[in-house]
């Protein structure tokens, strides 16, 4: 206040405002809390400073607030203001770290972190449990678990016996929170790594299991038999006959060479073109009645048979006509 002594008495007031910005109290705030899932939990926040700050609450990485069931449904927010943050019923999914912010215009703004544990018993889930796996590779079992504090954790083969990591075994586990994920990879399976296995985690609320079973594939081999037409293909032989000249003038046939056995396909063919005309006991009878045809009948005869072997063979019907062309000059001189 300004005074000046004078009659009468002159005097002037003035106000003056400090700003300070919001700090934490820590007496008043709450610290990092433990609790167990299903419980309530209260945390404050205390601030001070001039004007007096607001306070507000958000969690960590912009995740929602649950601040409790409303009937058959969640309470779901993204930011609580005031000095209390009260949540009820907490579950695993509500674990983290949650920020209390102060501020009141005067920068800058403060805020303070708090870490906020559930704890609960090991949960284990088994996405396969069935691993197929051949001799000589290598397999990767893996376990889903959700625990709070962290567990111990351990694999135990069928035969009882607790890997390690080493050469034959390797045991990873990433974690998210109280998310893991526990794997074991089997290098170079043999006969005795088929079977099951437990993977086992435990902690100060309980223990829990679970178990996949590793079993060998058997390799088979197929054959694919081939669908592709083929052909069979008669050798065309040549008949040379040897003649000579007798003392009366007449010829005769000596010798023939290059005619087929009777084993060849040349034969077969034959038996099978004529084995409907000639039956046994007629082929005298059938050799008396070809005496009295011409030759122009025998080679249409003859045409006829090649073009039912062609058929039945499936072979060239040119090939076929040569060999029965040559039988017909053949029959011709076996008849005289």
């Amino acid at each position: 206040m300004c005074q000046i002594n004078t009659e009468p008495m002159i005097s002037q007031a003035g106000y003056l405002d400090v700003m300070v910005p919001p700090s934490i109290v820590e007496d008043e705030t709450s610290t990092d809390t433990v609790v167990e899932e299903r419980a309530k939990v209260s945390l404050r926040c205390g601030a001070s400073g001039y004007p007096a700050p607001q306070i507000s609450w958000r969690r960590e990485n912009s995740k929602d607030i649950n601040l409790g069931p409303v009937g058959n449904t969640r309470n779901i927010v993204q930011r609580v203001e005031g000095e209390y943050l009260n949540l009820t019923q907490v579950n695993r999914e509500d674990m983290g770290a949650y920020l209390c912010i102060a501020k009141n215009g005067i920068p800058p703004s403060v805020s303070k972190r708090i870490l906020l544990q559930i704890n609960f018993q090991p949960k284990i889930r088994v996405a396969n449990q069935v691993v197929y796996a051949a001799g000589g590779t290598e397999a990767i079992l893996g376990c889903h678990l959700e625990a709070s504090p962290r567990p111990l954790t351990s694999w135990i083969r069928h035969d009882e016996a607790v890997l390690i990591s080493n050469n034959k075994y390797e045991i990873q586990e990433i974690e998210d929170s109280y998310k893991i994920l526990m794997q074991l990879k089997i290098k170079n399976i043999s006969d005795d790594d088929f079977g099951h296995y437990k993977c086992v985690a435990k902690n100060t609320f309980g223990d829990k299991e679970g178990f996949v079973r590793l079993i060998e594939i058997v390799t088979t081999t197929t054959t694919t038999l081939s669908t592709l037409a083929y052909k069979i293909y008669v050798p065309v032989q040549r008949v040379v006959t040897e003649m000579y000249v007798a003392q009366d003038g007449t010829t005769e046939n000596k010798k023939e060479f290059g005619s087929p056995t009777t084993n060849s396909l040349r034969d077969e063919s034959q038996v099978l073109s004529s084995e409907k005309v000639l039956k046994p006991g007629k082929i005298e009878s059938r050799m008396e009645e070809d005496k009295h045809r011409t030759t122009g009948e025998h080679r249409t005869k003859h045409t006829k048979k090649a073009t039912s072997a062609c058929i039945s063979l499936n072979i060239s019907c040119y090939e076929i006509f040569i060999i029965f062309f040559i039988s017909s000059i053949y029959n011709k001189s076996f008849l005289k």
